[in-house]
C-alpha cells in the first residue's frame, strides 16, 4: 500500500539520497508496477530531479559504459592462427551472442572447419542460418548438450580437435525458475562434453564461466551450477589427457539483459524499473570476451585448469545511473521506481572475498584463495589464476548423487536447488580443509567487520552459511601462531567471537572459538606478558 498520503505534493531536493528515499516511499520495493496517475506524475518529477542531481555531480555526460566499449585485450593472433590451422573447431552454444562473434573471429583468423552445436536450432528450425563471410566453413547442428547420443554423433562425424564450451543458461533470474534445465545443462552437459573430448582425443577444451563463481559459497542456481561445472573441468584437467582452459566473464555489454530492458522501456515511453539503488555492475565487451577465449587456447597447460579474465575491469557502474542515462537519451520525461531485488540477484556481497590489506590489487573475479595463483600476461591486460584446491573424491560423490536426483523426472524442481546447494557446500568444505587456518581466519575477520557491514546495509546473520563453513574449516586448528600469522590480535579475536555469538545457527562453532580464547588468556597471553616484563627489566638494568 502507498505510504505517502499526498503523492502530488511538491517535493524539491538536490540530495540523491532524499530523492531516492521519496521514490521508495511512493512505491515501496516489492510493490507491483505503479499505475496510479498521481503517483506516476510524482515519480516523473522525482526522476527529473534525480537526473539533475546526478548531472550536478558530473555524471550522465556520457554513456556510463563508454570506457568499457572502447577496451580491448591483446590477442596472441600469430599463436592462435598456428593453433587452429587445419583443425576442426566445435563450439557449443555457437548461436549465442558470444558464440556468433567467436565464429566470426575464427573465420577472420583463417579457420576452415567450424562446428556449431546449439539447441536454438531445435527450437527455431525454420530460422535462417546466420551468415558469415566464408560460405561452407561453418556447419550448424541442432542438438542439446544434455543429449549424450546426439552430441556423440557430432563428435563421431566431425572429430573436433578444439572445443569451446559456451552453452549454458545466460539469465540468473531465469535460472531460479528453470532450475532443472539450468542444473542439468551445467552438470550433465559438462559431463558429456568432457567425456567426449577424452573419448575422441581432443587437444584443447575451453569453458566459459562467470565471475559469480569467485564467491566461496552461493545459494543462487546460476552461480552454484557454474561452480560445479568449474570443479568438473578442474578434475578433468588433473586426470584426463585433454588440455582444459577456462574464462571467467563478467557482465557482457552486447548481451546485457538489463540494458536491453531499460533501452526498450525508455524508447517506448514506459515506466522504467530498477532493482535497487546502490547496485553496481562491472562489465566487459565482446571483443574482450572472444580474445580471452582464443588466448585461453595458448595459455592453458596440461594437468591443471587455469582461468583467464580481463585484468582491469574499471570502476563498477551503478545500474541506476544507466537507467537515468537511458531516460535522458530518450528525451522523454519518464518515471522510475525500485522494484526490489529478484531471485538470482539477492545475494549480499561477502567482504571476505578480497584481501583488503591490498585494496589497489583487488580483482572482482578472483577470490583470496585463488589469488596466490594470479599471473599477469606479458601484454598486461589479461590475468590468469587457478581454482583453490578441493577434494576430487568429494566432488565425484556429490556429482554422482546430484546426477541421480536431477535425472529423476519425479524429483521436485525446488528440491533440485536444495540438492545443488548442498553438493556445492560439501565441495567448498573440502576446499576450506585444504586451505590454511590463517587464510580462513583472515577471510572471516575481514568478512564480518560490523562497521563495514553496516555501510553495506547487511548484518552478520546474512552470511551465516559461509561463516559456518569457514569456522568448520578452522575447527581444531586455531592457536596463537595462527592468530599472529593472520594479523589478528587477541582483542580483535575477542571482538570476533562476540560478534559471531549473535548468530544462533553457529553456536557450536562459536563454543570452539570461546575455548580457544580461554586457552589464550589463561596460558599463552600471561606467559607473553611475563616475558615482555622480564625483557623490559633486563633492558632497564643494562642501562
Amino acid at each position: 500500500m502507498n505510504s505517502v498520503s499526498n503523492p502530488s505534493e511538491v517535493f524539491e531536493s538536490n540530495s540523491k539520497a532524499e530523492i531516492i528515499d521519496r521514490i521508495q516511499q511512493l512505491v515501496p520495493p516489492g510493490s507491483p508496477e505503479p499505475q496510479d496517475p498521481e503517483i506516476l506524475a510524482a515519480l516523473q518529477t522525482l526522476t527529473a530531479q534525480l537526473i539533475k542531481a546526478y548531472q550536478a555531480d558530473g555524471q550522465l555526460e556520457s554513456e556510463p559504459f563508454s570506457d568499457v566499449r572502447d577496451r580491448t585485450i591483446h590477442l596472441y593472433a600469430s599463436a592462435v592462427r598456428s593453433k587452429i590451422k587445419g583443425k576442426t573447431i566445435l563450439i557449443t552454444g555457437g548461436e549465442g551472442c558470444v558464440g556468433k562473434f567467436l565464429i566470426e573471429k575464427l573465420l577472420e583468423l583463417s579457420a576452415t572447419n567450424i562446428i556449431s552445436v546449439d539447441k536454438a536450432r531445435c527450437q527455431n528450425p525454420k530460422e535462417n542460418l546466420p551468415h558469415f563471410n566464408r560460405e561452407g566453413a561453418v556447419t550448424f547442428y541442432a542438438a542439446d548438450i544434455r543429449n549424450f547420443e546426439a552430441l556423440k554423433h557430432i563428435f563421431e562425424v566431425e572429430k573436433p580437435a578444439l572445443i569451446f564450451h559456451l552453452a549454458a543458461q545466460r539469465q540468473p533470474g531465469l535460472a531460479e525458475i528453470q532450475i532443472r534445465e539450468t542444473v542439468t545443462t551445467s552438470l550433465l552437459g559438462t559431463q558429456n562434453v568432457i567425456q567426449l573430448c577424452e573419448e575422441y582425443g581432443a587437444e584443447n577444451c575451453v569453458f566459459s564461466s562467470t565471475g559469480k563463481t569467485s564467491r566461496y559459497f552461493t545459494t543462487e542456481v546460476y552461480a552454484a551450477s557454474k561452480k560445479l561445472a568449474e570443479w568438473q573441468f578442474s578434475k578433468a584437467a588433473q586426470e584426463g589427457d585433454v588440455i582444459y582452459g577456462m574464462v571467467r566473464f563478467t557482465h557482457m555489454l552486447e548481451n546485457s539483459l538489463f540494458c536491453e530492458q531499460m533501452s526498450k522501456k525508455a524508447q517506448q515511453g514506459m515506466t522504467v524499473n530498477v532493482h535497487a539503488p546502490h547496485r553496481y555492475v562491472t562489465a566487459q565487451n565482446l571483443i574482450e570476451a572472444v580474445h580471452l577465449l582464443l588466448n585461453a587456447l595458448i595459455v592453458s597447460i596440461p594437468g591443471k585448469l587455469k582461468f583467464v579474465a580481463v585484468r582491469n575491469l574499471g570502476w563498477p557502474t551503478e545500474t541506476l545511473e544507466v537507467a537515468l542515462y537511458k531516460i535522458l537519451e530518450s528525451g522523454k520525461n519518464l518515471p522510475i521506481y525500485f522494484q526490489g531485488l529478484l531471485p538470482g540477484y539477492e545475494e549480499p556481497f561477502f567482504l571476505g572475498q578480497f584481501d583488503w590489506s591490498k585494496p589497489t590489487d583487488i580483482h572482482l573475479l578472483i577470490n583470496v584463495l585463488e589469488d596466490p595463483f594470479r599471473i599477469i600476461d606479458d601484454a598486461g591486460d589479461m590475468v590468469s589464476a587457478e581454482l583453490a584446491p578441493f577434494s576430487l573424491r568429494v566432488l565425484d560423490k556429490q556429482v554422482s548423487n546430484l546426477g541421480s536426483l536431477i535425472t529423476d523426472p519425479d524429483f521436485p524442481e525446488v528440491q533440485i536447488k536444495q540438492a545443488l546447494v548442498a553438493a556445492a557446500k560439501e565441495v567448498i568444505a573440502s576446499s576450506f580443509a585444504w586451505s590454511s587456518a590463517e587464510d580462513l581466519l583472515k577471510i572471516l575477520h575481514s568478512g564480518i567487520n560490523p562497521k563495514k557491514l553496516q555501510g553495506y546495509g547487511t548484518e552478520i546473520a546474512d552470511y551465516s552459511e559461509i561463516i559456518e563453513l569457514l569456522l568448520q574449516g578452522m575447527y581444531g586448528r586455531l592457536n596463537q601462531e595462527v592468530l599472529n600469522s593472520a594479523g589478528v590480535t587477541a582483542d580483535e579475536f575477542d571482538d570476533l567471537v562476540q560478534s559471531l555469538s549473535t548468530v544462533d545457527s553457529i553456536q557450536a562453532e562459536v563454543g570452539y572459538l570461546r575455548s580457544v580464547l580461554r586457552y589464550l588468556r589463561e596460558f599463552v597471553l600471561p606467559a607473553q606478558f611475563t616475558q615482555k616484563k622480564s625483557e623490559a627489566v633486563a633492558v632497564r638494568d643494562a642501562a
